[in-house]
């Protein structure tokens, strides 16, 4: 396993990972409009082959996990706990205080993974995923980071 920025290389195997994930999955512009616009965006490949991913806006007050997907036969092996601890690292070294998500209220696997990781759900986001006939809510969760950078080198930081 080995983890690298995703790129537009791997937009076609993010492409196939949305689709099987997705009732009405992110386009290659949503892909491409985050990889532009430098969001911390990492890919979880095995053997040249991309098995999962992660986007996140990172700023220094709170950060927001924009999506992570495992490929679908690859799920329920910890590929994503893995994916997503890199990434509340990589947030918190950045100085983040915390990391928001939304979560279909519908998704409970993402949701106990969501829990198991210490997020708490702070609020519901009513008709905000768009599905091929309707619309569903979404939880609001918020996982509270350490106190960044600082308290890796400082005492009483």
């Amino acid at each position: 396993m080995k983890y690298s920025y995703l790129t537009l290389k791997h937009l076609d195997s993010i492409l196939e990972i949305e689709e099987e994930s997705n009732p009405f999955p992110w386009t290659a512009i949503n892909f491409r409009d985050c990889i532009d616009r430098g969001y911390y965006s990492l890919a979880l490949e095995d053997e040249n082959e991309l098995v999962g991913f992660a986007i996140m806006a990172i700023s220094s007050e709170e950060s927001h996990l924009l999506n992570v997907g495992v490929k679908k036969e690859k799920r329920g092996r910890g590929f994503g706990e893995q994916i997503l601890n890199k990434m509340f690292l990589a947030a918190e070294v950045m100085g983040s205080k915390k990391i928001i998500l939304e979560v279909r209220v519908s998704n409970n696997v993402a949701y106990s993974l969501y829990e198991k990781l210490g997020f708490e759900e702070i609020s519901i986001r009513r008709n905000y995923y768009r599905l091929p006939k309707g619309r569903e809510d979404a939880f609001v969760m918020s996982k509270t980071l350490k106190k960044g950078l600082k308290s890796k080198f400082f005492f009483n930081a």
